[in-house]
């Protein structure tokens, strides 16, 4: 939760009940959604449903440390619940709830928190999307878990993330919050700045990922085209089926196990780096 005086992204200020508008323009709908704020010193958690009526090929999620889930399911409309959560238990004022923005355009659904002037609140999204959906998700530390969509760009700003059965390109930024990756054919970037990486089931050709000081393991369900990691610390685990490739390691502690068939001339490429922290490649 958070108490926040001033955004550099979608700031609203609204009040009231909750409320519903859709705009008469062809291919736009602007719905907003405000709970009753309670007494003072009260804290809330309202909660608020809803189907989007519009066809959506693209969702974008921005949470200011709320927690957000996207699941793809045999479904022809997006279902959004929204749970919002203000006051201040601890006897500070108590302040409204964050105004929530949910808005579609062109086929893209914007869903978002705004400011809470006066209080900590927070806004957590559970979404559920046909799997042809791609996903774009910012919670600026609030825990991410998407699964079964066409594909997704996650940064969760310090939180975890838990992405499974991503059907495209996923790309992930954790700022140190840890990443599960459970499945995946697309192009995959990492980038975990400090945070554990475990990715198995992976069947994407291209894979670049930098953990910082955190440990990398990855477990590749076929042979990858091009792999690039780098821990700077943290230990490095890779488990690669077919071969030959041509490997580039290095590690400055010493402990290193290669177990692949290599090749200087081969089309396929692996290159880890782990700068002090120990280096498995096995098939």
């Amino acid at each position: 939760m958070r108490a926040v005086t001033a955004r550099d992204r979608w700031v609203w200020a609204l009040s009231g009940v909750v409320t519903m508008v859709v705009l008469a323009v062809p291919g736009f709908h602007l719905i907003t959604s405000v709970g009753t704020p309670p007494p003072p010193q009260v804290s809330a958690m309202p909660e608020h449903a809803f189907t989007v009526p519009s066809s959506v090929t693209s969702l974008n999620v921005q949470s200011y440390g709320g927690q957000v889930r996207v699941t793809a399911a045999p479904v022809r409309q997006v279902q959004v619940t929204e749970t919002i959560e203000y006051g201040d238990p601890g006897g500070g004022p108590g302040g409204g709830p964050a105004p929530v923005l949910q808005r579609i355009e062109h086929g893209q659904l914007d869903l978002g928190d705004g400011a809470c002037p006066d209080s900590d609140c927070q806004v957590d999204f559970v979404v559920t999307v046909p799997p042809e959906v791609t996903v774009t998700v910012d919670s600026e530390g609030g825990p991410v878990a998407v699964s079964g969509v066409a594909g997704a760009n996650l940064d969760s700003g310090s939180g975890p993330v838990r992405a499974t059965q991503i059907g495209g390109p996923l790309t992930v930024s954790t700022d140190g919050g840890s990443l599960l990756v459970d499945g995946v054919t697309g192009a995959l970037r990492v980038d975990t700045s400090g945070g554990s990486l475990n990715a198995r089931n992976v069947a994407a050709a291209t894979v670049t990922a930098a953990t910082g000081s955190g440990d990398a393991r990855l477990v590749f369900s076929s042979a990858p085209e091009t792999v690039s990691v780098s821990t700077d610390g943290g230990a490095a685990t890779l488990i690669v089926p077919g071969g030959p490739y041509a490997l580039t390691s290095e590690t400055d502690s010493g402990m290193a196990s290669v177990r692949i068939r290599t090749s200087p001339v081969a089309s396929r490429s692996i290159s880890v780096i782990t700068s002090g922290g120990p280096l498995w490649i096995h098939a």
